[in-house]
């Protein structure tokens, strides 16, 4: 039996959301290859490591129904997860992947132990932006993030969400030398919410925002945009779908001041089949963001046969080859324009046969690569 990888699930296992890097995480818990086992475990607030019991890997990659209930009994089963938990020597390390995002100063120092022994760190990267766009993130943060940033650099493997990504880790980073590889891109699936493949049809008016209502995300642009649009009386639908973040203060504002408009559908932190049921009536999705490390919703859009407004910037649209409309800005009056051109049944039709020739990779191939990658090392 080859040695196993350990997964540290530290921060998933303190906050087990299903969105953005949870997803990830979740799906390449889904999709291990084998045949070296995977074993959970996290790092404690002292900086040592702790094994988890397996079941735990079980619990992460068990659909979710959306109930209270059901997250509130995932939760439950995290904590006795964490209760059972027994340390777990630096030495029986021996290959520890970190899938992760933190903050904590005592998980770097972790890292940086296990680096100056005989561990393998194998780390997957997403993005640089609270290090090179600082403005869109609140005061402190890139700060906090300096943790992150030393542990990285300790890593022995690196592998990134996107070539941006991985050309930002070489030039601004480590700053490798030119004549050294840095590892692969290992790109996301865009199979997550197991949508079947849709067809146009005109009755389809809705509009869909899936992801964190935050003010770096941009939906500020994207609410002002229908605003402009209801004022003309256009009847293009709005569907905001995902969790609403408490520095949101504009944007629930807005959703306040628009309860009884029937234009206007807010969903926080729906279930997947909840986005099946309103990606099944939609006529587009619009990403506002112009700052991210990859951007999945229009590229989980565009596996379905379902047409994106987006920014031209997002590095996704690099593996969008059509169907996708894109916008240099995303400022309200770009995304009003955008979303009126697309009710024109004509010019929806045509994005949309675009979109039905798009095929892209899945969450099985992702969880392959990333398993091939790991048990490589």
């Amino acid at each position: 039996m080859p040695a196993p990888v350990h997964l540290d699930l530290s921060e998933l296992i303190a906050n087990p959301l299903r969105s953005g890097i949870q997803r990830v995480e979740r799906e390449a818990i889904r999709h291990w290859p084998g045949p070296a086992p995977l074993l959970p475990c996290m790092v404690d607030t002292n900086g040592g490591l702790l094994a988890l019991p397996e079941s735990v890997l079980t619990v992460l990659g068990a659909e979710d129904d959306g109930t209270p209930a059901a997250r509130a009994a995932e939760r439950s089963a995290l904590a006795q997860a964490m209760a059972a938990a027994k340390p777990l020597p630096d030495n029986q390390a021996e290959r520890l992947l970190n899938l992760e995002l933190f903050y904590r100063p005592e998980r770097a120092e972790a890292y940086l132990r296990l680096a100056s022994g005989s561990s393998v760190l194998l780390w997957y990267v997403y993005d640089f932006l609270p290090f090179l766009l600082p403005g869109l993130f609140p005061p402190g943060t890139t700060r906090h993030c300096m943790h992150f940033l030393r542990a990285l650099r300790a890593a022995s493997r690196v592998a990134f969400l996107s070539e941006r990504t991985r050309q930002n880790y070489t030039s601004r980073v480590a700053r490798i030398p030119s004549q050294l590889v840095p590892g692969p891109v290992l790109s996301p699936g865009a199979d997550g919410l197991r949508l079947e493949r849709q067809t146009f049809t005109p009755c389809r008016r809705d509009f869909v925002c899936i992801g964190t209502v935050e003010p770096r995300k941009n939906t500020q642009a994207l609410l002002d945009a229908f605003q402009a649009l209801w004022d003309r009386g256009s009847p293009a639908r709005l569907v905001v779908a995902g969790r609403i973040a408490p520095e949101a203060t504009g944007a629930r504002d807005f959703f306040a001041r628009h309860t009884d408009n029937p234009r206007l559908l807010v969903l926080d932190q729906p279930a997947d089949e909840t986005l099946r049921d309103v990606l099944r009536q939609a006529r587009a999705v619009v990403m506002p963001s112009e700052a991210e490390g990859f951007g999945l919703p229009p590229y989980e859009a565009l596996h379905a046969g379902i047409p994106a407004i987006a920014s031209a910037e997002l590095p996704s649209v690099g593996l969008l080859p059509a169907g996708v409309r894109l916008l240099r800005r995303m400022d309200p009056s770009s995304i009003a324009e955008a979303v009126e051109a697309l009710l024109d049944d004509a010019e929806a039709a045509r994005l949309w046969n675009e979109a039905a020739g798009v095929r892209l990779p899945t969450w099985a191939s992702f969880g392959r690569e990333l398993g091939e990658w790991a048990q490589a090392a």
